[in-house]
């Protein structure tokens, strides 16, 4: 059974979910219905992505796996409406998380501790790209409400 707990063991994962909660939050204050809509579907990610982790990491995360798929094709869904540089560049660092899941599919002597830096390195490139974009949302908001409209 998976605890919570073990997800917060490790410094980085506790700084990637504190950044990761304060950006949806913010994107949920300030964003628009893009920023919005993205910081649900991240942080649902985010929070399926802990439930379904296995305690034994030498093995493959195939319920990870799985909800980044889904988080990777609602990204992608996204592209094809939205023309903000910000969110194809999140969709390609999720394209990365997808393909480091496949490299270690692939081949299983990859050490574990390098699939996850590889995870972390890429997840947290998404989130400041996610970050830029309720940047930019927060400071168009910023502006509109100056001019008065």
């Amino acid at each position: 059974m998976f605890h919570f707990s073990n997800f917060f063991s490790i410094l980085p994962t506790q700084i990637a979910a504190v950044a990761m909660l304060a950006i949806c939050a913010l994107a949920l204050l300030v964003g628009r219905r893009l920023e919005r809509g993205l910081a649900v579907a991240t942080v649902a990610a985010w929070f399926l992505s802990a439930a379904v982790q296995l305690p034994d990491r030498a093995t493959v995360q195939w319920g990870i796996f799985t909800v980044d798929i889904v988080y990777l094709l609602i990204l992608i869904g996204l592209c094809a409406f939205e023309r903000r540089v910000w969110i194809l560049f999140m969709t390609a660092f999720q394209l990365l998380v997808v393909l480091t899941h496949v490299a270690f599919i692939i081949d299983l002597t990859l050490m574990q501790w390098s699939f996850f830096s590889a995870y972390y390195l890429w997840s947290d490139a998404e989130l400041a790209a996610f970050a830029v974009g309720v940047a930019q949302a927060g400071w168009e908001r910023w502006r509109t409400q100056r001019r008065g409209g």
